[in-house]
């Protein structure tokens, strides 16, 4: 596992995007919908872009979360289980952001792509800290032979 600086800043840049759009869907009346959609989608972005890269795997500049879970997919396949919410997650990356089609989105989207954030976030939290720790072990064995 590859365990740099820069992974760390990915997991707290998603853990914003996510605290943002949480914080966003319960303090505001109405909650800006689109935007906390699009925070949602950003945060499962970048916690996949991280364990990506603590998998040593290539960095792809896109916004598809589909593409990105396929590349988590080659590490570990219960990341499968999240596809059909990738796919709906990465529609908020770019269209919430404009003025296209205001009824698009509706409260339960929104509810549910904050909880769906949370459930992918948390998900590849736990399979991080696995690494990390295998990671260790790894080191100390080496180190005591």
């Amino acid at each position: 596992m590859s365990d740099s600086p820069s992974i760390s800043r990915w997991i707290m840049f998603a853990q914003k995007d996510y605290d943002a759009a949480y914080n966003m869907s319960v303090l505001h009346h109405p909650p800006p919908i689109e935007i906390i959609c699009y925070h949602c989608q950003q945060s499962v972005e970048k916690i996949l872009k991280a364990y990506t890269l603590a998998r040593s795997a290539p960095l792809v500049k896109t916004h598809d979360l589909e593409s990105i879970l396929k590349q988590c997919m080659e590490h570990d396949v219960q990341f499968g289980d999240f596809a059909d919410i990738c796919s709906v997650l990465t529609g908020y990356a770019i269209a919430s952001r404009y003025p296209l089609d205001e009824d698009w989105i509706n409260e339960q989207d929104m509810e549910t792509a904050v909880e769906n954030a949370k459930k992918i976030i948390e998900f590849t939290k736990a399979r991080l800290a696995e690494l990390r720790c295998a990671a260790e072990k790894a080191t100390t064995s080496s180190s005591e032979t």
